[in-house]
């Protein structure tokens, strides 16, 4: 394990294959998509990008809230256990297909990893009037037939001068966004899979962390092909104490 500021926290492998995803500013955007909330105040772009310095392109998102940015570019992906790189680099879309529904607009995307033979991951994000969650979903291909997950590293970027970060926060994860609101990020309780928590990458940047896992031994969650996994939820609002009421919270747990 490698220890982050006095903790044991990130897999040492983990940080030398995605550090290269996991730092930097993205030199260049491509497959850019765009999904805005039935009322047009919430805006989740995705897109692929090379952070500065990498050699791999890396599947990203930002979060805009009437039209300022409250999640900077954040890096996606899932760390898979004796597999490389990690599953959300090196993409190429292949297909997607926009989502409309009464209360959410959404995307599903469908991305090959271009270094491999066939590996693929799939994305849903779906977009509120409060908010977006979004999904990994993991088809079955001649790779991926036992889905070994040793960590999810979906990031979570905020813009500058929003504070100390702490160094590891349980989920919910609640801040107030420089007198611009408040922020809430939450993930799907889901039977048998672990809780995930967050832990600080940089002094911008906390990562999620599923407990659990151990580099070349052991994943913190086993399935099999195709899965779907937990949303991600990222709530907005103009006071803390509404977060928790959120309407996409409350449509999510059913």
């Amino acid at each position: 394990m490698f220890r982050v500021r006095g903790r044991q926290w990130l897999p040492a492998l983990y940080l030398s294959l995605g550090a290269l995803c996991l730092c930097g500013q993205a030199v260049g955007a491509q497959d850019d998509r765009s999904v805005k909330s039935p009322d047009g105040q919430v805006e989740f772009r995705l897109f692929t990008a090379l952070p500065e310095g990498a050699i791999l392109n890396c599947l990203a998102y930002q979060v805009l809230w009437k039209g300022k940015p409250v999640l900077d570019t954040s890096y996606l992906g899932l760390h898979l256990l004796y597999q490389e790189p990690m599953l959300a680099d090196n993409l190429g879309l292949s297909a997607d297909k926009p989502i409309h529904e009464a209360n959410y607009n959404g995307l599903w995307a469908d991305y090959l990893q271009t270094s491999t033979t066939g590996r693929r991951i799939q994305f849903e994000v779906r977009v509120w009037n409060d908010g977006v969650a979004f999904r990994y979903i993991v088809p079955r291909s001649a790779l991926l037939f036992d889905l070994l997950i040793l960590d999810d590293i979906s990031q979570f970027r905020f813009p500058a001068a929003t504070g100390k970060l702490p160094e590891s926060a349980a989920l919910p994860y609640i801040r107030e966004m420089s007198g611009a609101g408040w922020l809430g990020i939450y993930s799907q309780d889901v039977t048998g899979y672990p809780k995930a928590g967050l832990v600080r990458f940089d002094e911008r940047t906390m990562v999620s962390h599923l407990p659990g896992g151990v580099p070349e031994e052991k994943a913190a969650f086993q399935t099999q092909t195709p899965w779907t996994g937990p949303w991600h939820i990222v709530v907005l609002g103009a006071d803390r104490e509404k977060l928790g009421q959120s309407e996409m919270l409350r449509a999510l747990s059913r």
